[in-house]
């Protein structure tokens, strides 16, 4: 003890330590061994104080002359003698310097420990020195029996106690419970004269509660370590005797557990729609039922955050409508959706009336230039911890304004300022002079090239742009636009008329070779550099005339015309004579075949015998590839289809394909699909037929009888007509030679 007080005002400042846990006596005899759990947290704590209270004399000395007994925090049991035997004690347990809270714990003095479930018969037994007069008690000091004079005198208002009261040994005390419930739990003891001689202890038990499960953090989010708890609790009576719970989670596929305790590390989304339960088991092995689930659903976001358009830097028109601007993120549970501005400085949260689409689109219509400015997107997860942004610069433009343009050239050297006709030879060299009032600065366009441009700034506040046209050529003739323009919507144009002649070229189509079909009619479509506007014809027959469309420029014609495809020498080179009174130039465009094969052509049976069948087509236009056949046929009562593919080595249109089928049943229906194939695709053409009757053997024919039958008919046939060729001969021979003569 002086060395503890020798540290009294020697101890630091800590925080308050937690108290023991699980406190534990352990009866032998007549000593109590009192043992405990030391916790994690002890704040410093050097030293542990135990007191012992006898439940009616109070606090028994337990050290010398101290009521307490203090030992160092490393200790974690003490052991105590000479306690009276079936008395009742309170132990109390507790940190010092700093001071915990006192854990107490209640103990009887007897070895005699019985443990019985809720409605289970249980026999007590244990022995007493008494033998004449003394009472038998239940834990709640009603008499079970008395004996008096060494005889069982038993209570008759008792039903619920079974012994035997005809015993001569009244120091063996045997007692069975009957349906024990919760109210028989506690100590029964013999004794005589208001003094308890012997006794044993009865414990009632049952399963532990349904087990309660709690998440910390109730709302993780993914990357968060979580804590899943279980508690139970022991059903034992009486309820201060000490106990001990174990836990098994299921559904646990990662986590790490520590008793009652799991923890998984870093929670994935992929741990969405986890379940998650547990059972607690007792120091008995009794089970409870499993406690409700826990589902997991792990927060996260905002991921994923997308503006539409994805550009940070968006260029709009004054008076035109800004968006919808679109913010979208991916969120668990759903995102809130914040827009602010920046349009003097510092971001204020855009007017409710541009808000659209629950809060994730921004839309002003008829923009101001007092509207330019950063829009940010910034999206919450619904528990405000965690956001992100996404940021658009919105510049209000206006559009430019040419107030003036002038024309001059090395041919012409006074500057023409308006916007009348003005005509050119090619060779000439044009200088242009546009004033324009623009923000931002404009770029300028002659139809579509974007000119050098030479800037200069006006005191009035105008900037004018001055280029040197390049060689003009008859692409500048016509209805020419003069475009100012800088990169927004509304640019301003002015229209002059270049007049500048040249023979036709720049002859131009989406391609020269075309894929035709046979029976399809093919549109030639040209467009040609001409001024004067040219004619067109035909150098190959085609049946259709060329029609000349002039376009938006007087040197800027379509022409137009169209090509039958009737058969396959209708493919190939077709030219086209373009011609002004300036010269003629010569264009072609070639046509290719680009089709299916056509279908066999006149599919027939040549012959057939009750084996085979020969059959013969013509094969169609190729379609522009290589074509293949194949044969396919069946039984007409058959239902499978059989395919047999034709060696060809290109074959040529109109040329005659043999094929035999063989292996045929005799006497039988055929229905056969000739398909022709290439590339594009298949066409195909049926035919039906039937086999022979197999032929019965017969007796033998005179040799060559046939044959002379065939013989002896082609001769009568044959002999008339060859006379009447003779007769026609010599009448000839002599007509010419009496006519020279």
């Amino acid at each position: 003890m002086s060395d503890l007080y020798e540290h009294l005002n020697l101890s630091p400042i800590f925080g308050k330590p937690d108290p023991p846990k699980d406190v534990r006596i352990h009866v032998f005899g007549r000593t109590a061994n009192i043992s405990w759990t030391i916790p994690t947290n002890i704040e410093g704590a050097r030293y542990i104080r135990i007191y012992i209270n006898d439940h009616k004399g109070g606090d028994i000395y337990v050290n010398g002359g101290y009521k307490f007994k203090d030992m160092h925090i490393s200790k974690s049991s003490f052991e105590i003698d000479n306690l009276k035997m079936c008395s009742e004690y309170d132990v109390r347990v507790q940190f010092i310097l700093p001071f915990s809270e006192v854990t107490t714990q209640k103990f009887w003095m007897t070895n005699k420990i019985f443990t019985a479930d809720i409605n289970q018969n249980v026999t007590l037994s244990w022995t007493t020195s008494l033998t004449d007069f003394f009472s038998v008690r239940s834990a709640s000091s009603e008499y079970i029996y008395d004996v008096q004079g060494g005889s069982i005198i038993r209570n008759l208002k008792d039903s619920k106690y079974i012994f035997d009261f005809m015993t001569q040994n009244v120091k063996d005390i045997n007692i069975t419970v009957i349906r024990v419930n919760t109210t028989d739990a506690g100590l029964y003891s013999a004794e005589t004269g208001g003094k308890v001689d012997t006794c044993c202890l009865l414990i009632v038990t049952a399963k532990p509660v349904k087990p309660t499960l709690t998440i910390q953090p109730e709302h993780p989010f993914v990357g968060d370590n979580i804590t899943i708890t279980c508690n139970s609790m022991v059903q034992r009576w009486p309820g201060y005797l000490p106990s001990l719970l174990f836990y098994h989670f299921i559904g646990n596929k990662r986590g790490e557990t520590n008793n009652n305790r799991l923890t998984i590390n870093k929670i994935m989304k992929m741990d969405k729609g986890t379940k998650i339960s547990c059972q607690a088991i007792d120091d008995l092995g009794k089970r409870s039922i499993m406690g409700d689930s826990v589902t997991l659903d792990p927060y996260y976001g905002p991921e994923n955050v997308v503006q539409e358009p994805a550009i940070t830097n968006l260029n709009v028109t004054e008076g035109t409508t800004l968006g919808p601007l679109y913010c979208y993120a991916t969120c668990n549970p759903v995102c809130v959706y914040n827009w602010k501005q920046k349009w003097t400085g510092t971001f204020n949260p855009v007017p409710n009336e541009y808000i659209i689409n629950q809060g994730r689109g921004v839309r002003i219509q008829a923009i101001n230039r007092s509207q330019t400015g950063e829009y940010r997107c910034r999206v919450d997860h619904s528990t405000g911890h965690v956001h992100k942004t996404k940021d658009t610069l919105v510049n209000v433009q206006y559009s430019p304004k040419i107030t003036d343009i002038w024309f001059s050239s090395d041919k012409q050297r006074n500057e023409v300022r308006t916007t009348a006709a003005f005509s050119f030879n090619e060779e000439e060299h044009v200088k242009m002079t546009l004033r324009v009032k623009s923000n931002p600065e404009s770029q300028i366009t002659f139809k579509s090239s974007l000119l050098k441009i030479q800037r200069s700034n006006k005191d009035n506040g105008y900037i004018d742009y001055t280029s040197y046209l390049p060689s003009l050529h008859c692409e500048d003739s016509g209805n020419f636009s003069i475009l100012a323009s800088n990169g927004i919507p509304y640019a301003d144009t002015s229209m002059v008329n270049l007049k500048i002649h040249c023979k036709p070229r720049n002859v131009s189509s989406e391609s020269r070779t075309l894929g035709a079909k046979i029976g399809s009619v093919e549109n030639i479509v040209f467009d040609v550099t001409s001024f004067p506007a040219p004619n067109v014809w035909w150098k190959r027959v085609t049946g259709f005339p060329w029609k000349i469309e002039k376009d938006r420029y007087d040197y800027r014609h379509k022409i137009h015309s169209k090509i039958r495809i009737r058969s396959e020498v209708d493919f190939g080179v077709y030219g086209i004579n373009v011609c002004n009174r300036l010269g003629c130039i010569v264009e072609n465009v070639t046509l290719k075949p680009l089709d299916k094969p056509e279908a066999p052509q006149n599919v027939s049976v040549e012959t057939t015998t009750f084996r085979s069948v020969n059959l013969s087509w013509i094969a169609g236009f190729n379609g522009g590839h290589k074509q293949t056949f194949s044969v396919q046929f069946k039984a007409t009562d058959d239902v499978a289809w059989n395919t047999k593919n034709v060696e060809n080595n290109d074959i040529k249109t109109g040329s005659t394909v043999y094929y035999t089928l063989d292996q045929l049943r005799p006497d039988t229906s055929y229905q056969v699909t000739v398909v022709s194939k290439n590339l594009q695709g298949q066409r195909n053409t049926s035919l039906e037929f039937k086999t022979e009757v197999e032929p019965i053997l017969s007796p033998r024919a005179p040799p060559n009888s046939a044959s002379i039958s065939h013989l002896m008919v082609g001769l009568v046939c044959g002999i008339p007509p060859l006379l009447v060729v003779f007769i026609l001969l010599v009448y000839i021979y002599r007509r010419n030679k009496y006519s020279k003569s």
